[in-house]
C-alpha cells in the first residue's frame, strides 16, 4: 500500500500589462458562504521568530524584470494592514524610496533605502538606522528627507538629512510619554512640523483604548514634541480598541491635514484639520453596524465590514477622496477571539465627501462606490472555478486582507483620481492564487471609474506574487509605484506560505494616459475552461479531464518536488472534452505536480490524493 501522497496539477498562465473590460461577475453561493477561521488582532512588530513553513514549495522559476529591481529583502511583510506611501516624487524628478528589509535570522532589520537622481537609481542603503528597527515611515523634509521607524521598546526613531539622495543620516529619537509604546509609524511634514501617527503596541490599553492611535506632532524640526489621542478616537467616544497599520495619512495640501482609520471591527473614519493639527473634526465614512465585538461581547452576524486596508487622499478643491478594502465577516462567540471571514466577498470601495456616511456594506445593495472586485480572468462565466473547494491554503490571506484589497490612491494636477490595488488572479496558480497588481482611474471626480489595467502582466511577472504596493502621492506623465516581488504566493513571515528568500523590490512607472485604455500586448486569455482531475484520492489511475471550445495541442508533465520531471505526454485537445488517463501506480509516495502546457504557456491548477 502506498502511503498518501498529495499531486498537485499546475496550469497557468502568462500574460503582459493588460486591460480588462467586465461587468462585475457574480459570486457563486458556494465561494460567497466560504469562511476561514481568524485570529482577532494578531499583529506583527516584527519581533516574531521566524517561523516553521506549513506548505512545502520552492521556487519554479527566476524572473528578470523589465522594471526596475531597486532592492531586495527577506523580511516579507511590509505592513499589517494598510500600506505606507514610501515613495515620493520629488518637483525635480528625482525620487526617493524605503522599504522594510532583513535578511537571514533578521537581526539586521531596518529601513532600506535607494534614490533615484533623475537619470538612474542609485545602490540600496541596506539599512539607515544603527539599531535594529521596522515600518519606516519617509517623507521630505524641507531640503531634505526624513524617516521614522519603530524600535520595539516605546520610542519612535528619527533620521532626517539636510539634502535628499546625499549626505548623512542623522539619528534622534522620539520619546514615548509613561504608558505609550509607540509602533507602526506614519509620517507626513508640512515646513518645520512633523506629524506622526502610531498605533501603542503594548499589552495593555493607552488611556483606556486597545492599541491606540496617537498622533504626535513637533512644530520646531523634530526637537520638542507633543503627544494625544485624539477627541473622538479616545474612551470618552467609546472608542475601545485598534489595530496596527489601520490608517494612512493623505497629502497635505492648502493647510490642510487628514487621514483615515479603518478596519473590521469599529466605523471607517475620517480626522481633518485646518489649523496644522491644533482642532480635528471626524467624519464617518461607514458606521459599522456593531463596532468593538471583542470588547463588548456582543456576537456579529455576516455583516460587511472594511478590512483595514484604507487610503486617502485630496483634491486641488480640499475634497477628500478614499478607498478600502471590503469583505464579509461573523463572530459567533466573542470569548473565544475568533472570527470567520469570507474571502471570496473581497471588493474595493471609493468615498467622497459628497456621500455622507455609508450604513451598509454589502455588494449588492451598498450606496458606496464599488471599483474594485474580483475578475472572471478566464472568461470562465465563473470565478476562481478551479479552486479546490475548502483548500484554504490556495489563498494567502496576508493577516486577512481581501482578495481585492491593498489599495493606493493619488490625485494629479487636474483632479484626476488613480487607485491601485492587489487582485488575487485566478489565471496565476501554482500551489496556491497569485496577486498582481492593477490599476483604475477617474478622470471626472470619482463618478465613473475606467477599464481595469493589469500593471504586472507579462511574461516577467508569470508565477511572480505583486504585493504591497505603494505609489507616490504626486505624479508627472506618470504615476510611480514600488512593490515587492515575491516568488511565491503569501509570505513566509506571516501566512507561512513558504520559505524565508529574497524577494525583490521593484520600482515602476506607468503612463497616467494608459491606465484603462492602452494595453500593452492585452492578455490573450486562456482557451481551455476546465481541468478536472479524478478521483480523489486515487491510486492507480488519474484521469484529466479537459473541457475546451478549440482545439489545441498540449503537453502534460509530472515533476516531483525536487523539480525533476518523471512523467510527459503530448496530447491532442479537442473541442468540448478530452479525458487523458494517466498511470501513477510507478511513481514514489511524494509530493508531484502535474503541468499542462499550451501554445507555451502554463494554464490552471488542482489538488489530489495518492494512496
Amino acid at each position: 500500500m502506498k502511503k498518501k501522497s498529495l499531486l498537485v496539477l499546475m496550469i497557468v498562465a502568462g500574460f503582459s500589462m493588460s486591460l480588462f473590460a467586465q461587468g462585475r461577475p457574480q459570486v457563486p453561493a458556494y465561494l460567497k458562504n466560504y469562511a476561514v477561521t481568524a485570529q482577532y488582532n494578531k499583529q506583527f512588530k516584527g519581533d516574531e521568530p521566524v517561523p516553521q513553513v506549513n506548505i512545502p514549495y520552492a521556487p519554479m522559476n527566476e524572473k528578470i524584470f523589465h522594471n526596475q529591481p531597486i532592492g531586495n529583502t527577506e523580511y516579507d511583510i511590509q505592513s499589517n494592514k494598510s500600506i505606507d506611501s514610501r515613495i515620493y516624487l520629488y518637483p525635480d524628478g528625482t525620487i526617493g524610496a524605503t522599504w522594510i528589509r532583513g535578511t537571514g535570522t533578521l537581526a539586521d532589520r531596518g529601513t532600506a533605502y535607494n534614490y533615484y537622481d533623475g537619470t538612474a537609481w542609485g545602490t540600496q542603503i541596506s539599512r539607515i538606522e544603527t539599531v535594529r528597527t521596522g515600518w519606516g515611515s519617509y517623507y521630505p523634509f524641507k531640503n531634505g528627507e526624513i524617516v521614522i521607524s519603530h524600535s520595539g521598546a516605546t520610542d519612535l526613531v528619527m533620521n532626517k538629512r539636510e539634502a535628499k539622495g546625499a549626505g548623512n543620516w542623522s539619528q534622534t529619537y522620539i520619546a514615548a510619554p509613561t504608558g505609550l509604546e509607540m509602533t507602526w509609524p506614519r509620517v507626513v511634514t508640512v515646513g518645520d512640523t512633523i506629524h506622526v501617527l502610531s498605533a501603542h503596541g503594548g499589552d495593555n490599553p493607552y488611556q483606556g483604548v486597545g492599541t491606540a492611535i496617537v498622533y504626535s506632532r513637533s512644530t520646531d524640526g523634530g526637537n520638542n514634541w507633543t503627544h494625544s489621542v485624539l477627541p473622538g478616537m479616545d474612551a470618552d467616544a467609546e472608542q475601545l480598541s485598534y489595530s496596527a497599520d489601520i490608517y494612512a495619512w493623505a497629502k497635505p495640501k492648502n493647510g490642510t491635514l487628514a487621514f483615515i482609520v479603518g478596519n473590521m471591527w469599529h466605523d471607517v473614519f475620517i480626522m481633518k484639520s485646518t489649523d496644522g493639527g491644533d482642532t480635528w473634526t471626524k467624519t464617518v465614512v461607514f458606521e459599522h453596524p456593531s463596532p468593538f465585538t471583542f470588547d463588548t461581547g456582543v456576537p456579529l452576524d455576516t455583516n460587511y465590514v472594511c478590512d483595514g486596508l484604507v487610503a486617502l487622499e485630496m483634491d486641488n478643491s480640499g475634497k477628500l477622496h478614499a478607498t478600502f478594502g471590503v469583505v464579509r465577516i461573523m463572530v459567533e462567540e466573542p470569548s473565544t477571539e475568533q472570527f470567520s471571514w469570507f474571502p471570496f466577498t473581497s471588493y474595493l470601495a471609493y468615498w467622497n465627501e459628497d456621500m455622507g456616511t455609508i450604513y451598509d456594506l454589502d455588494m449588492e445593495t451598498t450606496e458606496i462606490g464599488i471599483i474594485g472586485w474580483l475578475m472572471d480572468l478566464d472568461n470562465s462565466g465563473i470565478i476562481f472555478d478551479n479552486w479546490t473547494s475548502g483548500a484554504w491554503e490556495q489563498v494567502p490571506t496576508y493577516g486577512n486582507h481581501g482578495l481585492v484589497s491593498q489599495p493606493q490612491i493619488t490625485i494629479d494636477d487636474d483632479n484626476n483620481i488613480f487607485v491601485t490595488f492587489a487582485h488575487l488572479n485566478e489565471n496565476q496558480f501554482s500551489y496556491a492564487f497569485y496577486r498582481h497588481i492593477w490599476a483604475t482611474k477617474s478622470t471626472n471626480g470619482g463618478d465613473d471609474w475606467s477599464e481595469f489595467s493589469e500593471l504586472t502582466g507579462g511574461d516577467d511577472y508569470d508565477l511572480i506574487e505583486c504585493v504591497y504596493g505603494a505609489m507616490a502621492k504626486n505624479t508627472d506623465d506618470y504615476i510611480h509605484l514600488i512593490f515587492q516581488a515575491d516568488g511565491g504566493p503569501g509570505n513566509a513571515l506571516q501566512d507561512e506560505s513558504h520559505t524565508q528568500w529574497e524577494n525583490e523590490i521593484i520600482y515602476m512607472k506607468v503612463l497616467k494616459s494608459d491606465i484603462g485604455v492602452t494595453s500593452y500586448d492585452i492578455h490573450e486569455y486562456n482557451t481551455i475552461n476546465s481541468v478536472t482531475v479524478y478521483p480523489n484520492p486515487a491510486s492507480d489511475y488519474v484521469n484529466v479531464n479537459i473541457v475546451s471550445p478549440i482545439s489545441t495541442n498540449a503537453v502534460i508533465t509530472i515533476s516531483n518536488i525536487l523539480g525533476q520531471q518523471v512523467y510527459a505526454k503530448s496530447i491532442d485537445v479537442k473541442v468540448g472534452s478530452t479525458l487523458v488517463p494517466i498511470n501513477v501506480n510507478n511513481l514514489p509516495a511524494g509530493l508531484y505536480m502535474i503541468s499542462l502546457q499550451a501554445d507555451g504557456k502554463y494554464l490552471n491548477t488542482q489538488k489530489i490524493i495518492i494512496e
